[in-house]
């Protein structure tokens, strides 16, 4: 049985990975061409229906069950999505949840040197230094000004890092700031199971059912403190795993 299983697992997972391969080439490829011409003259309605596509392949080549909690469609523009962190999985089901709208990751500073990643990073999205908080505060204004510029969405993983415990870890205030200074809403997404369908750092996919769960918009109070706003979110996420 278990060798079953395993069998299972591995054919499942070489499928995934040449429905990947594939995306990358039909659909990344023009993606990265757009994305070398000079910011002015990019086709971003293109290039990020192309990703949304993209996102789309990840998610359904996995062939698992997915149940979404909530309504997608109160994912509007402009919003700063927040979500807890647990795979590589939680980037195309946040970005398939965009629809193909424009969208601004703020990622750790270390993956812009990735091979690949790192061209979309230092091309379309922010960088944070964690290690930093004179950089920390520049890359959460260069945010701010970009999004009131130019309204869409904004996605955050306010933990930080990714976590396989099963838990939601402590937040960075960086949204909280971001929400007070634009009067955006925040949207929380909260995803249960992805770290057990790929874990970080492995080769293989494991069968679980995708579950997703979307609250609706929440607004930062005038009177509420970047802490208190916080706190607040932090206590949907907590519920979630209860």
């Amino acid at each position: 049985m278990r060798i079953i299983t395993f069998l299972m697992t591995f054919l499942r997972t070489l499928f995934t990975y040449l429905l990947g391969a594939i995306g990358v080439i039909i659909l990344l490829s023009p993606v990265i061409i757009l994305l070398l011409l000079p910011k002015q003259l990019r086709p971003y309605k293109i290039i990020f229906y192309l990703l949304y596509l993209f996102y789309k392949l990840c998610v359904y080549a996995l062939l698992m069950p997915i149940e979404i909690t909530g309504n997608p469609d109160l994912i509007k523009l402009p919003s700063i999505i927040v979500s807890n962190h647990q795979s590589s999985l939680d980037i195309a089901i946040l970005g398939m949840l965009c629809k193909g709208k424009k969208h601004l990751w703020l990622v750790l500073e270390r993956y812009k040197d990735k091979f690949i990643l790192g061209f979309f990073i230092r091309k379309l999205f922010i960088t944070v230094n964690q290690e930093s908080e004179i950089q920390a505060a520049r890359s959460l204004i260069k945010a701010i000004k970009t999004i009131i510029n130019d309204p869409q969405y904004l996605i955050i993983f306010p933990e930080g890092g990714r976590f396989t415990d099963g838990k939601v870890h402590q937040f960075f205030e960086g949204f909280a700031i971001i929400a007070k200074k634009t009067g955006y809403p925040v949207i929380p997404i909260y995803m249960e199971n992805n770290y057990r369908i790929y874990p970080p750092y492995t080769f293989l996919i494991y069968y679980n059912k995708i579950k997703v769960k979307i609250a609706e918009p929440i607004y930062m109070n005038p009177q509420e403190t970047n802490d208190q706003f916080s706190k607040r979110i932090h206590n949907w996420f907590e519920k979630q795993t209860k």
